[in-house]
């Protein structure tokens, strides 16, 4: 069980956590109850109140080889050109979620094929963005 309070963007979340030790959790947050599944790492341990940091989710979309794919529903701020050269790692979309910017990397060594996207266009969680072969 575990008791946090979050301020992101000035705006208050009351957090209360309960694990069933079976891998999921009741989560409630400013009132609002959600059943979640814990990923395997955590699953065992419950949170300990205090200070909580957000850490990325190490998940992905299920892409095929080469597909960059929308970790999180946001606004796209910026796309490569079709054609470009990349090297695996290098910044390729840039999107706005929850007023945060997210670099999203070149999942490949290779020139850019495909760009699904337009800057200013919404997407949701798991939209194909860039294909790179």
């Amino acid at each position: 069980m575990g008791k946090h309070r979050f301020v992101i963007d000035e705006q208050v979340f009351d957090v209360q956590v309960h694990t069933d030790g079976g891998g999921h959790a009741d989560v409630t947050v400013n009132g609002r109850s959600h059943r979640v599944q814990l990923p395997e790492a955590t699953s065992a341990r419950a949170p300990t109140g205090g200070t909580t940091q957000a850490r990325p989710s190490a998940r992905r979309p299920v892409s095929g080889p080469g597909e960059l794919r929308a970790p999180m529903a946001g606004l796209v701020l910026q796309v490569p050109v079709v054609g470009q050269q990349v090297r695996v790692g290098d910044a390729l979309v840039v999107l706005d979620a929850m007023k945060m910017e997210n670099t999203l990397a070149a999942p490949t060594t290779g020139v850019v094929q495909e760009v699904a996207v337009l800057r200013g266009d919404t997407v949701v969680r798991g939209a194909l963005l860039v294909r790179v072969g």
